[in-house]
């Protein structure tokens, strides 16, 4: 078995299966993309994740819920059947009563009925539950310590006092004879009724079903049959009621009607008296309204010849060119004048053919010629004359006319008024006898209706005392409210997942990142929880923790930092990176603690290591190792000391050499930027293997920035379920855009239970636990041989 201090001597290559430059080969990153299929596994793993929200949820839940239901009595419900037979109803309207037959509405009135909160009033008068106590004693919720009993042992039978409740039933009290302040005290036993009370029809029958439920199975039976029995009571009040009220209805109508069937019978004799009316006047009218038509034939004629005229009138009259008026154009007396002036024409042209303009006969038809055409020119405007006189005659004809198609219209109005008013009083004189008809045969029926009162509610079955009770359903809604507790708290648990923008683990730096994990680093936590053996490192108070948790090897740190470190000599090709800068999105993510024990694995192959501490704002790397600050790295930049005087040796890894940041410079950026700063990096990294430089975090800083451009790469560290996802894909495009080539992301202080990484590390350690039992079993077997 390895002894503790020879875990801690420094490894050389050759004691590796293969030296480590010779595995320094490119490994691709085939990361997974922000849209990766999301398998089933992983919505197990927020499930488990928030195992104890779900359970915590399930639990509380469940338990309040089974208490209220065991701390609820048990319900018994009593049943009553009434039969509802529709009869003809004989409805009021404004002036007469009618038998309308069917009603469409009649059951939908009926069990609002049923449902009504002064029918529950009447039954709480008639059954004095108001001097009851059993009926609202029953109802409350039993204790705490009773509920218990009730859910180990069951519930008790209910009593049955059958003397508290009152058998008979007087429901002949009505609301009016109450006072309001009786009226409120009776408020909560009627909502009480109406809550527990439930009215249903049964299909395709005349039934109604009446349940009550209530925790005294007595109370239950007695209430569902008193509904039933004030229904029908009040029923058959109703149809006494309207059957006197359609008597005594009928009656005065009756005897308007009389009175109007008088009144108008002398009215239409005397409206006939007054206006000369004989006693038809179909004939005149119809005479009238001939003549009527005649003339308004004639009106239409005379409207469209006038119209016409106008048309004309009004077209010769406003026509720029005369000549282009059809009336002048088709005129006979223009075209004979035309004809004449073509024949002189003729025989002038004859004339001058023979003779000269100064012969007599030549002469005389040019005078002839210009007579013609001097009565030829007069012709438009005798035409246009006699348009107008045209239209002004058919103006005064259509106005004639008009005159006698109105008087003639009026007459026939008057007459049509007259004939009309003679109508309606006849009509109504009619309607009167016909309804004082039927009114006396209605009284008729309604007189031998009034000798047979039977009511047309029954009841069919009356309530019968509960067995058992119906409910609470108290299974049911236990179970149902352990299945609602657990699906809230699963989709609590998705919630709160949903909202947390945090990386927690390797599959997120791959999904959200976009960049390779070099490795999960447990908590310090998470790491006594995994941690199983019984000899842990000592810890002397002089070194960090950080520091003597990688000192037991068989620790998952320590073996998580391994990986680190095979991942960090895997990341470059052709040969391990020289010289690294670890640096972080924000303030306390680990990234000193990594760049230690990143040095001190290195520094355990065998390779020389050197550790900087860059972070001039906040140094930690002396802390760390129990070293001195007093002068370091600010020194050798501002020319105060060389390399080797900075330099410091850790005492149990001969090989790991550390250069701590000096006095805090109030310009690091300037510093580290610096052509100095560059030349030492040159100078330390021929001399070193590797290289670790520890910066301030590259969100916050321009440091971490600076420095990527010097370094052959950069190593983010970032804090299992603290580092926002936006804060850490930022800091990585602010090292990308100065050129910066970032090796991956190093996972740090992650709780392996959140973790699909908790299988690995556990099982790594229940690996080293078995190995050292079996070891102490064959040394024990060993002694005893």
């Amino acid at each position: 078995m390895m002894s503790q201090d020879n875990r801690l001597l420094p490894l050389t290559s050759t004691s590796l299966d293969r030296p480590l430059s010779d595995l320094a080969q490119s490994k691709k990153y085939y990361g997974v993309s922000a849209t990766s299929e999301t398998h089933l596994r992983d919505y197990l793993a927020i499930i488990l994740k928030r195992k104890w929200l779900i359970l915590s949820l399930v639990v509380v839940v469940t338990s309040l819920v089974t208490i209220q239901m065991y701390r609820q009595p048990p319900i018994y419900e009593a049943e009553t059947t009434i039969q509802i037979e529709q009869k003809k109803n004989i409805l009021q309207t404004k002036e007469l009563i009618l038998n309308t037959g069917t009603d469409p509405y009649y059951w939908n009135t009926q069990l609002k009925l049923l449902e009504n909160p002064e029918l529950a009033r009447q039954v709480a008068i008639t059954l004095d539950l108001q001097n009851n106590p059993t009926f609202f004693e029953g109802q409350a919720s039993s204790g705490f310590f009773a509920s218990i009993r009730r859910i180990f042992f069951g519930d008790k039978p209910a009593p049955a006092h059958v003397d508290k409740v009152p058998v008979v039933v007087n429901p002949t009290i009505k609301n009016e004879q109450l006072s309001p302040e009786q009226l409120e005290r009776l408020e909560p036993y009627e909502d009480a009724l109406r809550a527990s009370l439930t009215v249903e029809p049964v299909e395709k029958t005349n039934l109604v079903t009446i349940r009550f439920r209530h925790s005294n199975p007595v109370i239950a039976m007695k209430v569902a049959d008193t509904f039933a029995q004030v229904f029908i009571y009040n029923d058959l009040q109703r149809t006494t009621s309207g059957t006197q009220t359609a008597t005594e209805k009928l009656a005065n109508q009756i005897a308007e009607l009389q009175l109007k069937i008088k009144a108008d019978e002398e009215k239409l004799l005397n409206y006939k008296e007054k206006n000369d009316i004989p006693i038809s006047t179909a004939q005149g009218v119809d005479i009238t309204n001939v003549r009527v038509g005649s003339y308004s034939s004639q009106l239409i004629e005379a409207e469209n010849k006038r119209k016409q005229a106008q048309a004309t009138y009004d077209a010769a009259r406003n026509s720029s060119d005369p000549w282009s008026i059809p009336e002048i154009q088709d005129d006979k007396s223009v075209q004979r004048l035309r004809d004449r002036i073509s024949d002189l024409e003729e025989k002038r042209a004859s004339l001058l053919r023979t003779y000269t303009e100064e012969w007599p006969a030549v002469q005389a038809t040019n005078d002839e010629i210009k007579q013609v055409k001097s009565e030829l020119d007069k012709k438009p405007a005798e035409i246009i004359n006699s348009l107008k006189l045209r239209y002004e005659t058919a103006l005064a004809t259509e106005q004639k006319i008009k005159t006698d198609y109105e008087h003639e219209r009026g007459a026939a109005q008057a007459q049509g008024k007259a004939a009309l008013d003679i109508g309606g009083l006849t009509q109504e004189l009619e309607t009167y006898r016909q309804l004082f008809q039927t009114l006396s045969q209605k009284q008729n029926e309604i007189d031998l209706a009034g000798n047979d009162q039977g009511n047309n509610v029954t009841v069919a079955t009356p309530a019968r005392l509960p067995r058992g009770p119906v409910g609470p359903a108290r299974s049911r809604n236990i179970i149902v409210a352990f299945l609602l507790s657990l699906g809230v708290g699963i989709g609590l648990a998705f919630l709160l997942d949903y909202l947390d923008d945090t990386v927690k683990s390797i599959e997120d730096v791959d999904r959200y990142i976009h960049l390779p994990a070099l490795a999960l680093i447990p908590g310090q936590r998470s790491e006594r929880s995994l941690l199983k053996s019984k000899n842990p490192p000592p810890n002397t108070g002089k070194e960090s923790t950080a520091l003597a948790l990688i000192e037991d090897v068989r620790s998952p740190i320590a073996e998580a930092y391994r990986h680190l470190r095979t991942s960090l000599l895997l990341s470059s090709a052709g040969q391990p990176p020289k010289t690294i800068l670890v640096t972080s999105s924000q303030p306390s993510e680990g990234k000193t603690t990594t760049a230690v024990n990143t040095a001190v694995m290195l520094a355990q192959t065998g390779a020389e290591v050197l550790i900087i501490d860059c972070d001039l704002r906040r140094p930690r790397i002396h802390t760390h190792f129990n070293i001195s600050n007093v002068k370091g790295l600010t020194n050798c930049l501002s020319g105060d000391l060389n390399t080797d005087e900075l330099i410091q040796a850790y005492e149990k890894l001969p090989n790991l050499k550390i250069m701590t940041s000096g006095p805090v410079p109030p310009n690091p950026a300037e510093l580290l930027g610096s052509d100095e700063m560059r030349k030492l990096l040159n100078s330390v990294s021929e001399r070193f293997t590797h290289v670790i430089i520890d910066s301030p975090p590259s969100i916050s800083f321009t440091d971490a920035s600076i420095l990527s451009t010097m370094v052959d790469g950069v190593m983010l560290v970032v804090h299992g379920g603290k580092s926002s996802r936006a804060v850490v894909r930022r800091a990585k495009q602010q090292l990308l855009d100065v050129g910066a080539h970032i090796y991956g992301v190093v996972l740090n202080n992650v709780k392996p239970e959140g973790s699909n990484s908790y299988y690995y590390y556990g099982y790594y350690s229940s690996y080293y636990e078995s190995s050292e039992e079996d070891e102490e079993m064959a040394a024990e077997g060993a002694r005893a041989e």
